[in-house]
Order: structure tokens, then sequence, then C-alpha cells
């Protein structure tokens, strides 16, 4: 039998801005409706959550009904911690800012109802980031755009089993420049790249993205192990059409 605790969001790390209500992104997003929840659930079952998210995004720009193809062009450019953010907003809009979870613990392996307010979440303050960044290599100067939501539900269709194939889907499809030579690359110019070079690369691009690290503090109820739980943003946020989310 699963009881009920509380959950708050883990100390903020030193220097990490905290937005104020509806201060996070500049989406004039609207509430879901009985259109977007019925998308969701047919939906909702498959595995690439990036795209579903993205889509009711984009719908929730326009009127219910309305075309969204511009709208969602909009979303999957945004940067992911960007979209992130603006699923926040629209669940906080569509159905306040009460959320449970099912958390379980690592000490003892029960299971707990977590309770917390998405208002009290730390998220980045709005702002345009960089779209490129650049790299020294031994290959020469390497620039790189910043990898968006579009990427991500491409990455997530693409099916790769291994870190290492996520690395090179992703560096092969921001690669602008490197060296002398012009983008776009196949994939096989990014695996024939040194190690070093590669992870320099992806370092870069970590570095230029916006930090959302939306982790909680929770104590188990039964035995009072305290622990961080990192807050998956599309699993709580479909959670209501899923059943509960489990750690």
């Amino acid at each position: 039998m699963a009881t009920t605790s509380e959950a708050r969001p883990a100390p903020q790390r030193e220097g990490r801005p905290r937005a104020d209500d509806g201060a996070a992104t500049a989406l004039e997003l609207r509430p879901m409706t009985g259109w977007e929840e019925e998308v969701v659930e047919r939906g909702g079952a498959g595995p690439n959550t990036a795209r579903l998210c993205n889509e009711i995004l984009a719908r929730c720009l326009v009127p219910p009904r309305a075309e969204f193809v511009a709208a969602l062009a909009r979303v999957r450019a945004l940067r992911v911690a960007e979209r992130d953010v603006a699923l926040v907003q629209l669940r906080r809009l569509s159905l306040g800012d009460h959320v449970e979870l099912e958390l379980r613990c690592p000490a003892c392996d029960r299971t707990s109802t977590a309770t917390f307010s998405l208002g009290a979440l730390p998220l980045p303050a709005a702002g345009p980031g960089p779209a490129e960044v650049e790299v020294d290599l031994p290959e020469g100067r390497a620039r790189l755009r910043v990898p968006t939501a579009g990427d991500q539900e491409e990455l997530l269709d693409a099916g790769l089993e291994t870190k290492s194939e996520r690395k090179t889907f992703l560096l092969a499809r921001t690669l602008l420049r490197l060296g002398a030579a012009e983008g776009p690359f196949e994939p096989d110019v990014v695996r024939g790249l040194p190690v070093a070079s590669r992870d320099a690369l992806e370092a870069a691009l970590e570095a230029a993205l916006p930090h959302l690290d939306l982790s909680m503090a929770a104590r188990c109820p039964e035995c009072g192990h305290g622990f961080a739980e990192r807050l998956d943003v599309s699993a709580f946020f479909f959670s209501r059409w899923r059943g509960a989310v489990t750690g």
C-alpha cells in the first residue's frame, strides 16, 4: 500500500536563475481542451514522447482545431529545455500547480505518493541563448548549431540503441563547419573523428544549453531515507493519462 509523502525542489545550484510565474518562456499558450486530451490519449502509448510534447504545445499556440503547422515549426525550433519549461507552463495552465507522483525508495524499495507544487520548481529565466557554438579541434575550428526539440524528436524516431550512436546522430545534424569544410556532414564524417574531438563537440553543445535540472528532494515515509528524484517533464505531464510515474 502506497503512503503519502511530500516532495520539494532540490536546493538550487549557486548562481542558477529562478524564474517568476510566466517568465520562463515567451510562448503565448492557452489551456488544453478536450481536443488535445484526445490527442494525448491516442498518442500517449507511443515511444516518441518528444513528438507528442511538441504537437500538444503547437496545438495550444493556436485556437482549438486550428491549423498548427507554423506553430509546430516554432516549437520544434526551441531548445529542449525551453520546450520542457513550456510544458510545465501548459500543465499549470491546464490542470493547476498540484502534482502527485509515485516514487520508489532506493533504500527499502517501497512506493509512496509524493505531492508538490509546480510553482516551486526552479525554472531557468527567460532570455535568448546562443544559436551556434564554436570549438577548436586538432582537425580545425568547428561550428555547431544548438540542438532543438525537433532534433530530439528525430533522434527518438531513429531508434538508436547506444549513447555513441546517439552522439553521432546529433553531432552530424548540428555540425555546420569543420575546419575548411562546410556542412551538412554525413554521419560517417563524425564517426571518423577521434573520441576526444567528439567529446569536445558534445561538451561545447552541453555548455550552451539552458540548465534545467528539475530534481526533487524526497523522504521515504516508511524508512525515513532521504533521496533525490529527477523529474521527467514529459512523464509527469502525461501521467494523468498514463497512470502514476514510478521512480
